[in-house]
């Protein structure tokens, strides 16, 4: 059985994903496609617009085989570290064969390049990437000029990460073999209208906007469309200011520069800039524009207030204690399901009442850590749409 694995977000799934899973098995011959999904947050540093298990549904219906979760403490980390925790929690399960990912350029080779120049720093680039940060560069334009060469691949989202997973392919001397498939419709900057191919960024501003629901059908394919629908409908759309509140409350009780550096992303520099600025906040959203700079993108400091408003402290030791949860699988594809279970180096829970009795224990303070944070995401929706939370602990496996 030839296993490829996707690692993905899918907030929400749609038309472009589903083509991607659809070529993976027919240009490359895969018999079965694995998703890694990121949990209730996603790497911009927000919360997703639906919860996991909406979102497994739909890549179910869409075309993946089995959907396994990515939990918070490494999906809403930087490319690099988002990409590299990814890999090896893939290396672990010990069954996949290729790693596939999408591109805007389309070319294995340039993207290679790209991730040897950065995956083996020469002395030349690291100074030139120094010189780039002294100037008040951020970090992705000091590297962009710092290789000027590669400057063209860097310059685009889905090349950039895919540049991370090679990266991360190399590093880890990984037995996957990457390929990647080049993205087809329209940019997300350029993305105005719905289309076939829309963009996932489109498809949230519509939700958003929530006048355009059944539109979305161009989009996405129906049945995923259907799973959707029928979450908006109970639940409306979840939102980064959703957790306003909390923010402010985690502002004030975190009242010293040494309290929020402690958690992910957060530099002595930030954490004083916060702390200065917090008589201005009213809302996350605007608040990462007050905190944002050249030095720290607006993806930074979102993450960062991420992490400190879900307690996700800094943690050598936790970062690479990986356990996954299995969220759902195909009925006609439960050899994928089987295969993984029986070679897998890392937990993979499907029962976590029985599973946490043999846990390791740093696995399983990552394990509380993301059944917290998400039993947090269910009760914000519930505050919001009035209808009863699902506590994260129990949900049981889906299967389509």
């Amino acid at each position: 059985m030839k296993i490829a694995a996707v690692i993905g977000e899918y907030n929400p799934f749609h038309n472009g994903h589903a083509l991607l899973i659809k070529k993976v098995k027919e240009e490359l011959g895969a018999d079965r496609v694995l998703v890694l999904m990121s949990g209730d947050y996603v790497q911009r540093g927000v919360p997703a617009i639906t919860d996991r298990h909406v979102r497994a549904e739909m890549a179910l219906y869409g075309g993946a085989d089995l959907v396994i979760s990515y939990p918070a403490r490494w999906s809403t980390t930087s490319a690099e570290s988002f990409a590299e925790n990814a890999v090896r929690m893939l290396n672990a399960l010990n069954c996949v064969d290729y790693l596939v990912f999408g591109s805007e350029c389309g070319d294995l080779a340039k993207l290679d390049a790209a991730a040897e120049a950065l995956a083996f720093e020469t002395p030349e680039y690291q100074e030139a990437l120094k010189e780039g940060l002294k100037e008040g560069l951020n970090f992705p334009s000091a590297r962009e000029r710092a290789l000027p060469e590669h400057a063209e691949v860097l310059g685009s989202p889905n090349n950039i990460l895919a540049v991370e997973y090679l990266k991360a392919l190399k590093r880890t001397k990984s037995a996957m073999t990457p390929y990647t498939i080049m993205r087809e419709g329209n940019d997300y900057l350029d993305d105005k209208n719905l289309t076939k191919l829309s963009s996932a960024s489109m498809v949230r501003r519509e939700l958003i906007r929530g006048k355009n629901i059944p539109g979305l059908e161009i989009a996405i394919p129906e049945e995923s469309f259907r799973v959707l629908k029928n979450d908006i409908s109970k639940y409306g759309v979840t939102l980064v200011d959703d957790y306003s509140i909390l923010f402010a409350d985690r502002l004030w009780k975190l009242g010293h520069p040494a309290l929020l550096s402690k958690y992910k992303d957060v530099t002595d520099d930030l954490a004083n800039t916060i702390l200065n600025k917090r008589n201005m906040f009213v809302s996350i959203s605007e608040f990462v524009g007050f905190c944002s700079s050249k030095t720290y993108t607006q993806s930074h400091v979102s993450r960062a207030f991420l992490h400190i408003m879900l307690g996700i402290k800094k943690d050598e030791v936790l970062d690479r204690s990986y356990y996954s949860r299995v969220l759902g699988f195909r009925r006609d594809s439960e050899d994928l399901f089987s295969t993984v279970m029986k070679n897998t180096e890392i937990p993979i829970m499907t029962n976590p009442a029985k599973d946490i009795l043999t846990m390791e224990k740093n696995a399983k303070k990552v394990f509380d850590e993301e059944t917290r944070v998400s039993n947090l995401y269910q009760s914000v929706r519930a505050q919001k749409s009035g209808a009863p939370a699902v506590n994260a602990f129990v949900r049981e496996i889906i299967k389509v």
